[in-house]
């Protein structure tokens, strides 16, 4: 039988509700309650913002009851260090991926504020977690949310493990910091074309013609590297001028017209390709990165990047009067444009004579309008 009230030093904790014990001092909330045989007693709420009304606490009891019931009792007891080691040996990624994530991994074990041979991952706090990551306040933002990410995985795993309902890695403290601006380099369409034309042009490349193929492909459609890689003949509907894709980021589908530049290029890949398959990749090469920094050593350009090139093709259309939404959506974004208008939308002085012009025509329409008359 439950006592209504728990004596403290400080204050009591009186029964208010079937689980729920209010703080007299303080008059935040308390759970207590018993799961699978384990009592249960945990302050509702958090410092910086204290469980303090009947309703709020209720529903909180509900959230902690049912996490709590996902819990699997047999894996209470097991440490931090046992579910690092199980999450290192379930990594599937390719190697590059695999020896940065390792080197993380190795810094939870030996630099984590407790130590996680013994320190059961239910016991870990929130605050471990922040003093943990402030060791790494020196190092670039890069590195810092790298270190982020693994630590994240780490109890995201221990969570679909059903060692813990809830990951202590949350909250605006432990948020992924934003990366310094740094210089986007955007070709000019002149400066596309001349790194397609060199690209092609190299003799004793193995894969010059593919590399040259993928780069044009790049700038002419603006996908990225991720949805080229992935994209197959299927995806590609000449009867209906269309490309399906999927994109990576969000794997939401969307698709692309084949524009009319864009439209040779396909139908002579189509007609040169070996393999007839409709699930053939269209693309042989994933990766133009060494092509295009050959290319832009050789024709002294800047060290443009596969993202350059869709930069430029978006640049292109906002110079040619493409709506912003409408290039959205060729991105497969869902904003409405925003984005492109934030980003893109740059100041055009050529533009903005045009548009000064459009001022001047309309004052002299508004000196024909007689006085006294409304316009709508």
């Amino acid at each position: 039988m439950e006592s209504d009230t728990i004596p403290s030093k400080r204050g009591k904790l009186i029964r208010v509700a079937e689980g729920l014990y209010q703080y007299t001092r303080s008059k935040e909330y308390y759970a207590r309650f018993r799961s699978r045989g384990k009592h249960i007693q945990q302050k509702l709420g958090t410092i910086e913002s204290p469980c303090i009304t009947l309703a709020e606490a209720r529903r909180k009891l509900r959230d902690l009851k049912s996490g709590t019931d996902a819990i699997d009792p047999t894996k209470l007891n097991k440490t931090l260090g046992k579910v690092i080691d199980e999450y290192e040996s379930v990594l599937h990624c390719s190697e590059k991926t695999r020896i940065y994530k390792k080197l993380h991994l190795e810094r939870l074990r030996t630099e984590f504020p407790l130590p996680p041979k013994t320190t059961k991952v239910r016991s870990v706090q929130k605050t471990d977690v922040m003093r943990f990551m402030s060791q790494y306040n020196h190092l670039a933002s890069a590195s810092w949310n790298a270190i982020l990410t693994v630590t994240r995985d780490v109890f995201a795993y221990a969570v679909e493990d059903e060692v813990i309902f809830r990951s202590p890695v949350s909250g605006k403290d432990l948020m992924y910091r934003k990366r310094p601006d740094s210089k986007k380099l955007t070709p000019s369409y002149g400066e596309y074309e001349a790194i397609v034309a060199h690209v092609r042009g190299q003799k004793f490349a193995d894969t010059a013609k593919e590399s040259a193929d993928l780069i044009e492909f790049m700038g002419l459609a603006g996908l990225g590297q991720a949805e080229c890689a992935d994209l197959t003949w299927a995806d590609i509907n000449f009867g209906a001028g269309i490309i399906s894709i999927i994109r990576r980021k969000t794997q939401k589908e969307f698709s692309v017209p084949i524009f009319p530049s864009l439209l040779p290029l396909l139908q002579r890949m189509h007609e040169e390709r070996e393999n007839k398959l409709p699930t053939a990749k269209v693309f042989s090469v994933k990766d133009p990165k060494i092509a295009l920094a050959s290319a832009c050593r050789r024709l002294k350009l800047p060290n443009y990047s596969a993202r350059s090139l869709r930069r430029m093709f978006i640049t292109r259309c906002v110079s040619l009067g493409v709506d912003p939404k409408t290039i959205s959506n060729w991105q497969g974004h869902r904003d409405g444009g925003m984005l492109i208008l934030k980003v893109y939308a740059q100041r055009d002085p050529e533009h903005e004579r045009k548009m000064a012009s459009k001022l001047t025509s309309l004052s002299v329409v508004e000196k024909k309008i007689p006085s006294g008359v409304a316009v709508a």
